[in-house]
């Protein structure tokens, strides 16, 4: 009985483009770190590592307080060698030389949503990323996320962060709950900090990052 040939190992050519994203190196890691920012080691690297991974064109800041958050997405953006940042908080209260990362963001003393366009304006064009670390209460949770909605570009990326606190859990499901824009990815750092006000006994819980995707309109 006369067997089959041996099929040949398939061969090809592969010919690779020379974007300079697909060679960046993690240099700056570290800032994820040391950077002085309200957020727990997992939630840093989380933020680098998805700057770092989805190399965005235009990242939005909601909330900078320290600037911590604001450093840790430009290091992400320096390694790429590409991209832009615009933070935007009424009364930041930074903790470094903001000239130190001017290169590639922009600090606007604004609030959100009302200043929202003004961000748009600076970067020239529409979010594919945004971190949201500002006012923590279920109201101003709401109105950043339906503010986003006019500024983002389909498929962006939205990380909060503290989605475990309380307000903001309600905030993210009541416009989720609404029909809205977004698309929930679920937890994306599952880092639960449980603690008690300490003036009223009541019970709190801080931490964890939540993602949401910006769906097609």
């Amino acid at each position: 009985m006369a067997q089959s040939p041996a099929a040949s190992p398939s061969t090809f050519t592969f010919r690779s483009s020379d974007d300079p994203i697909l060679r960046a190196q993690p240099h700056r890691l570290a800032t994820a770190l040391t950077a002085h920012a309200d957020q727990k080691p997992r939630e840093r690297v989380l933020l680098y590592s998805l700057v770092f991974a989805l190399a965005p064109r235009r990242c939005l800041e909601i909330g900078v307080r320290w600037g911590g958050g604001s450093r840790i997405i430009h290091a992400a953006l320096s390694d790429l060698g590409a991209g832009v940042l615009v933070s935007i908080d009424p009364e930041p209260a930074l903790e470094f030389d903001w000239g130190q990362i001017a290169d590639r963001a922009t600090l606007i003393r604004g609030r959100s949503p009302a200043d929202l366009p003004k961000c748009r304006t600076v970067a020239d064009g529409l979010f594919d990323f945004v971190f949201v670390d500002g006012d923590h209460s279920e109201p101003s949770v709401r109105e950043d996320l339906e503010g986003l909605v006019g500024v983002t570009a389909p498929g962006a990326d939205i990380l909060l962060h503290d989605a475990y606190h309380q307000p903001v859990a309600r905030g993210i499901d009541a416009v989720l709950a609404a029909g809205s824009s977004f698309r929930d990815l679920g937890m994306a750092a599952t880092t639960r900090n449980e603690g008690v006000r300490v003036e009223t006994g009541r019970p709190l819980t801080y931490g964890g990052v939540r993602w949401l995707r910006r769906t097609t309109p």
